[in-house]
């Protein structure tokens, strides 16, 4: 009896040991569980952007208001702003007011792509600029 039940006993254990580090490693493959640390740049006053920033946003967009600005750590600032037919972006600036790149939320799921359609490359240890829930 105990040559049969040892190997029972034996692979069982091997397909619950299998089965533990299987769903361990697909808690781990980048979807969001709650407990996922994001590095979301704060949201500023307009006050607190240089006034270059401002004015080179209004050179670039000039009929269009910032909704919400944002602190893009040490690299400059990111501008969220709708364009008409509810079309929503972001812009990024320097703190010089050099203007980096745009992103555009193609399909309203609030993705941002850049302007050459691809989603932007989430850097270590850098803020991304995410649009306020409701907005």
């Amino acid at each position: 009896m105990f040559f049969t039940t040892a190997p029972v006993i034996i692979f069982a254990s091997i397909v619950a040991i299998g089965c533990m580090v299987f769903f361990a490693s697909c808690s781990k493959d980048g979807k969001k569980d709650g407990n996922e640390n994001e590095n979301h740049c704060p949201v500023i006053a307009a006050t607190a952007v240089p006034q270059v920033v401002k004015d080179s946003f209004a050179v670039r967009y000039p009929s269009l208001t910032v909704d919400t600005w944002f602190q893009k750590d040490s690299i400059g600032y990111c501008a969220y702003f709708i364009q008409p037919v509810n079309q929503k972006k972001l812009a990024e600036f320097t703190k010089t007011g050099s203007f980096i790149m745009e992103e555009i939320d193609l399909d309203h799921d609030g993705n941002f792509e850049d302007s050459t359609g691809h989603s932007d490359p989430k850097l270590p240890g850098v803020c991304e600029c995410e649009i306020p829930e409701g907005k």
